[in-house]
C-alpha cells in the first residue's frame, strides 16, 4: 500500500469523521492526495459519511485492526483453530497425516482455522466434515494455546478450541493431496506425531467430560 494511503488510514484511525481539509496534509498537491483517497474509497476501506466527511468503512475498520498501529503494516497474529478428537470403540483415535507444510508428513488430530463470523461448533463441524467426510455430535472440552518452534525459529502459534465427538457417522474420506485420515492407538508407534498431540491427549484423559480445561504449551519440533 502506498505511503499516502497509509497516512490517510492512520489519520482516520485516530480521528474518525474528518473533513477532506482535515485529512489532507497542507504541503501535499491536491490531485495526488485525491487520487489516493479515491483508491481507498474504491477498495471499500473509506466511506463518505456526509458532505465532505470521511470515515473508515466497516471493511476499513477490520483492515486496520490487523495492522501494527505503530508502523501501520500487517501484523502476523496467532491462528484460531478448532481441533477435533475422535475415538472409536477400539480405543483408536482419528489422526490426520498432513501432505503439506508446515507439518509435512506428521500426524495429528484434524484441525483447521475458524472463518470470520463462525461460532465454534459450526467451525468444528465444518472442519470435521471437510477433513474426514464424517459427521458427529461435538462437545467443546477446553482450550489449548500452542507455540511451536523449529530449531529456535517460531513455526506455529495457535489457539486451539478442543472438541470431542460422539455418535460418529459416515465413511472415512480416502487419501487426498492435502492429507490422509486413519485410525490408530496413541502413542503412535509408526509415524511422527505433531507437537501438542500427546499433551492434548493427556489433558482429555485427565479431565472429566464436564470439566473445561485450559493449558499453554511451548514446544520444540
Amino acid at each position: 500500500m502506498h505511503t499516502i494511503q497509509k497516512q490517510i488510514l492512520a489519520r482516520l484511525t485516530f480521528h474518525p469523521g474528518l473533513r477532506y481539509s482535515e485529512i489532507k496534509p497542507t504541503e501535499m498537491e491536491g490531485n495526488l492526495f485525491t487520487y489516493h483517497l479515491n483508491l481507498l474509497i474504491k477498495n471499500d476501506l473509506i466511506a463518505k459519511t456526509g458532505e465532505h466527511l470521511y470515515d473508515l468503512s466497516p471493511h476499513g475498520r477490520r483492515y486496520v485492526d490487523k495492522l501494527s498501529l505503530k508502523h501501520f503494516r500487517p501484523r502476523v497474529q496467532p491462528k484460531i483453530v478448532t481441533l477435533i478428537v475422535c475415538k472409536n470403540d477400539k480405543n483408536e483415535y482419528l489422526l490426520y497425516k498432513r501432505h503439506h507444510q508446515p507439518f509435512y508428513g506428521m500426524c495429528g488430530f484434524p484441525y483447521g482455522k475458524t472463518h470470520l463470523g463462525e461460532n465454534l461448533v459450526t467451525a468444528a463441524t465444518r472442519e470435521l466434515t471437510e477433513k474426514t467426510d464424517l459427521v458427529a455430535h461435538l462437545t467443546h472440552r477446553g482450550d489449548v494455546y500452542l507455540v511451536i518452534n523449529d530449531q529456535g525459529e517460531l513455526l506455529a502459534h495457535m489457539l486451539c478450541h478442543i472438541f470431542t465427538t460422539s455418535r460418529l457417522k459416515g465413511a472415512l474420506r480416502p487419501q487426498t493431496t492435502m492429507g490422509k485420515c486413519f485410525w490408530a492407538k496413541l502413542p503412535l508407534t509408526n509415524g511422527q506425531l505433531m507437537p501438542g498431540v500427546m499433551e492434548i491427549y493427556n489433558l482429555l484423559r485427565k479431565h472429566k467430560s464436564t470439566q473445561k480445561f485450559w493449558a499453554e504449551y511451548r514446544l520444540d519440533m
